[in-house]
């Protein structure tokens, strides 16, 4: 929940994965090599899937999110050693059942960690039925990142194949995953899980560290590297090898899980006296042929797809453009720290599509976007696919995108005729910084699918130095896609902002 402390989140994802137990523990160190990781990925594809599910410990199950939280490990691993990085871990709980072995390298060989049950306060909770033999549910970093050299957390594992984390000065908000499979289609979706993690100690002074993962499902194995190095902008590098069990219907690269719930005429409020409330407020795409894309994100009545077809993709994230508290007016939920995700592919993806989703909630403690690289063609069963990119968790947007963005979109109803919507696009940065305003600056508003502008026109605002672009659009019967840039002399300043219209009340 976004409220409690921040060893907890359920998500509508997470939440519906399923149980299982991690197998007898390792006697003894044996050497670890990550090639023979891949194998074993590749072995375990070929091997019949595991469907036991046995229960965890009825204390637990039973947790409601605020209970759950009162679980901390006081004691963490690594405390002891003269290195900067420090690990603490979660038992499973009602949305993280299924335990997971947990591992630690130390000088080229792997040695299982047993769950230590002293480590780690209950609060005001009464445990019952717990045993050593229980297993972890994750774990989570720290780093004397941003008071040194005090530690804190920076990244947690936690749920499935999720993983999130901040740079200095943020706090948790949208989530990576290290796969998706099948993620709003008719079949539903099938959720991947890290059934073993080690973590390879570091040696004194370094400043990043790697974690190695063993990921299981129905549908895909995998092997999986995270290079992780905290900072102003933490990043993650992630090496992938997965194998497909058998066909799926979409093969989600590097997906990103965020929550938008309403903003600026966007989304449903619900009577929420807050401006707004949103983890991330856009999806920010770079196209291989250089053209840059901004669709902000909203909180539709129906489940809701969109498809962007890219060729050699530069990058994609999920981004919190504005970072005033008074926009949000959150003391607690701090929205304006929430940290922005940018993922880079490491070497040529090829062609393939960014595809969104946007499903409808009426609550701020559920993720309802996901954002994910679809590949033009997926790998066949059991055969080795390999991926590699770089998932940079950040605050500072400023030298995201190298044009001029759209850094706020207002949506508003027309005060005569309600089937009229009001669209307002800002736009600043990059060449638009040093321009004067008299300049011969054109805006280009177009709408598709049968939807009719109005009206447009743009504004300079001399003391904020921005343009401001205001469109009267008329919906047509289905959904439409309506497109803005602007340009000098010919030249385009700006990215392109797009958004999905709906067709208004009525149909008509």
């Amino acid at each position: 929940m976004k409220n409690c402390p921040s060893n907890f989140r359920p998500c509508i994802f997470a939440a519906a994965a399923a149980l299982t137990l991690s197998g007898a523990a390792q006697a003894s160190a044996e050497t670890f090599h990550f090639s023979a990781l891949e194998k074993r990925a590749g072995h375990l594809a070929r091997e019949p899937y595991d469907v036991q599910m046995p229960r965890i410990p009825a204390f637990l199950e039973h947790l409601n999110p605020a209970q759950y939280a009162e679980i901390q490990d006081v004691d963490p691993y690594w405390s002891t050693s003269r290195g900067n990085f420090r690990v603490q871990f979660y038992l499973p709980g009602r949305f993280f059942p299924r335990p997971e072995k947990i591992s630690e390298i130390v000088d080229g060989r792997a040695r299982l960690i047993p769950l230590r049950l002293q480590d780690f306060t209950f609060g005001s909770l009464h445990p019952q039925g717990l045993s050593k033999n229980l297993g972890y549910a994750g774990f989570r970093l720290l780093y004397p990142l941003d008071n040194p050299p005090h530690h804190n957390e920076f990244i947690s594992f936690l749920g499935g194949t999720y993983f999130r984390a901040v740079g200095q000065g943020g706090i948790y908000g949208t989530s990576a995953r290290g796969i998706g499979i099948d993620t709003a289609q008719p079949s539903g979706e099938i959720f991947p899980y890290f059934r073993h993690v080690w973590l390879q100690k570091p040696a004194p002074g370094k400043n990043g560290m790697t974690v190695y993962a063993l990921m299981d499902s129905s549908a895909v194995t995998g092997a999986y590297r995270f290079d992780i190095v905290p900072g102003k902008s933490t990043t993650v590098h992630v090496r992938a090898t997965i194998f497909l069990r058998k066909p799926v219907r979409v093969l989600e690269l590097a997906p990103l899980t965020s929550m938008f719930w309403h903003g600026q005429g966007r989304g449903v409020d619900a009577g929420d006296w807050h401006p707004a409330q949103h983890d991330s407020s856009e999806l920010v795409m770079a196209n291989g042929n250089g053209e840059w894309i901004s669709r902000p994100l909203n909180n539709p009545l129906f489940t809701q797809t969109t498809t962007y077809g890219m060729d050699h993709p530069e990058g994609f994230g999920l981004v919190q453009q504005n970072r005033h508290f008074s926009a949000y007016q959150g003391i607690t939920t701090q929205y304006q720290r929430r940290t922005s995700v940018w993922v880079q592919p490491d070497g040529d993806w090829g062609k393939g599509q960014v595809r969104l989703v946007e499903l409808p909630t009426n609550n701020p403690n559920m993720d309802n976007i996901v954002a994910f690289w679809v590949p033009a063609q997926a790998p066949r069963p059991r055969t080795a696919f390999h991926f590699s990119y770089t998932v940079r968790f950040f605050l500072d947007n400023a030298r995201l995108v190298p044009l001029g963005h759209p850094q706020a979109t207002f949506l508003g109803y027309d005060t005569h005729n309600p089937d009229i919507r009001t669209v307002v696009i800002d736009f600043r940065g990059g060449a638009l910084t040093r321009l004067p305003g008299e300049m011969p600056v054109a805006e280009h508003f177009t709408a598709a699918n049968g939807a009719r502008v109005l009206s447009r026109k743009l504004e300079w605002d001399a003391e904020h130095h921005f343009w401001r672009v205001i469109a009267r659009v008329e919906p047509g019967k289905a959904p439409s896609n309506l497109r803005c840039y602007l340009s000098l002399h010919g030249q385009v300043l700006t990215d392109t902002w797009t958004y999905l219209l709906h067709p208004a009340q009525g149909g008509h």
